[in-house]
């Protein structure tokens, strides 16, 4: 009587299981006949004169400025792309903790260069994180030259703070012309 049981529970399973199958089957047939309707739609032709107006052929030229590259005109674009961000890099040497017994006071730590290998001059804005003011501006640094052991321009209380050094790439001394700027998290610990 047992096995009887065993059986039947086998079987209900068994259809369960067919059914659910079937189901899955179902619904992939809906989706895929779905997709089917909509890709016919959009690329079908429409006797709406309207509609076909504002919808481009994929044979027609929706935009004029657009470039097509080939193996020769692709090297170009590369090669004008590559100078465009490399005119806009520059290589960052500088302390990310600056120290001052007191801030009218040159710190004994920090220290900010426009590596030799940079070509454009640099300067940069201290700004704290939290209130968002200057507390110190750079002169225009050249490219390989240094600053180091300065006092900031506005007095801070004693503690620590958060602050960004912005820098700004300039194209050159003489016409000040930006090119691009980054900005590094430091930390001033402003002892006295």
């Amino acid at each position: 009587m047992s096995d009887n049981g065993s059986g039947n529970d086998q079987t209900r399973s068994a259809r369960r299981g067919f059914a659910i199958i079937i189901a899955f089957l179902v619904i992939i047939v809906i989706l895929v006949g779905v997709i089917a309707f909509l890709l016919g739609r959009n690329t079908g032709s429409s006797d709406n004169s309207s509609e076909a107006s504002n919808t481009p052929s994929s044979r027609e030229v929706v935009n004029e400025s657009r470039v097509i590259l080939d193996e020769e005109s692709a090297t170009g674009v590369m090669d004008e792309m590559r100078s465009a961000v490399a005119e806009g890099m520059f290589e960052c040497n500088m302390s990310m903790t600056w120290t001052f017994e007191d801030t009218t006071k040159p710190s004994k730590d920090a220290y900010v260069a426009n590596s030799s290998n940079n070509t454009h001059p640099i300067y940069f804005d201290v700004v704290l994180k939290d209130t968002g003011e200057t507390v110190y501006s750079s002169p225009i640094l050249p490219v390989g030259s240094e600053l180091k052991n300065f006092a900031l321009d506005k007095s801070l209380e004693p503690g620590t703070y958060k602050a960004t050094v912005k820098y700004t790439l300039l194209r050159d001394e003489e016409s000040q012309e930006i090119i691009s700027s980054a900005g590094f998290v430091i930390k001033i610990k402003v002892s006295n």
